[in-house]
């Protein structure tokens, strides 16, 4: 029986040492320091700019996270995993300046220096002016919802994939400039714009797929045109076979774009 309660304590003092190493080790990175870059955004105005704003709010994803009124969210609670919310952006639109904000979104962090984790901000690192002023926009006009939901609390496994770089800052990742806004006439341009905006956030910056999450959207560039823009707007592949995951993006996001965005898109896959 000793042999066994020995044998039992040396397993419980490695996992101990071991979490402790992870605890510490992904701590590092989250309290890590970051230094944006000094930006001028140049706000746009108009009357439709709103408008717009709810619109690619949806497209590019704000809404999934960060729910229909920018309230806020817990995306996943798991013991082990932890608690990942997207927080109250009605409270933090108030409460942050316009480089502030920038700087979360577009370079990935936060205004005491640390990055943002699960957010995609090396997709919205190429953001255009335009569309960040229409987005800020709406978000400013949105009623400022009362309470915050539970801040983020990073359990053991998502600790570890931090260490192993599995869920790497934002900050950290490879960002790219903003977009100018001199590609709206070329519909191929502003399909690997939307692509690098939108499709990235799942698909990998290079488009190639990320493991069995989402496949390379090179081979979309088999589909035609009617297929693809099924397949995106609807989550309906050919022959009529609904794909689960692409009819949700599809219903909370891609339904809301414009056909010659899609056609757009179409027309960049199949070039690439």
């Amino acid at each position: 029986m000793r042999w066994i309660a020995r044998t039992f304590l040396g397993v419980f003092a490695v996992g101990w040492f071991c979490s402790a190493y992870v605890y510490l080790k992904s701590q590092q990175t989250i309290n890590r320091s970051h230094v944006p870059e000094p930006r001028r955004v140049a706000l746009v105005s108009g009357d439709d700019i709103q408008s717009e704003g709810a619109r690619l709010s949806k497209v590019f994803g704000c809404v999934s996270c960060h729910g229909d009124r920018m309230q806020g969210q817990v995306l996943y609670e798991h013991a082990l995993n932890g608690r990942i919310t997207a927080p109250n952006l009605t409270q933090k639109a108030s409460n942050l300046t316009l480089n502030e904000i920038e700087a979360v979104l577009r370079q990935g962090i936060k205004p005491d220096g640390s990055s943002v984790f699960v957010m995609p901000s090396a997709s919205f690192s190429a953001l255009t002016d335009r569309d960040f002023s229409a987005i800020y926009s709406h978000l400013l006009q949105l009623t400022s919802e009362g309470n915050a939901p539970k801040p983020t609390d990073y359990g053991l496994l998502t600790r570890y994939r931090i260490v192993r770089g599995q869920l790497p800052a934002a900050a950290e990742q490879r960002l790219t400039q903003p977009w100018r806004d001199t590609f709206r006439d070329s519909p191929r341009r502003l399909g690997e714009y939307l692509a690098t905006v939108s499709c990235s956030q799942c698909h990998g910056s290079d488009l190639q797929g990320i493991d069995t999450l989402a496949p390379a959207l090179g081979r979309l560039s088999n589909y035609d045109r009617v297929e693809f823009s099924e397949l995106l707007t609807k989550g309906i592949a050919p022959a009529g076979r609904e794909v689960a995951m692409k009819a949700d993006l599809a219903a909370q996001r891609y339904r809301f774009l414009r056909a010659e965005e899609v056609d757009a898109i179409y027309e960049y896959l199949k070039q690439r």
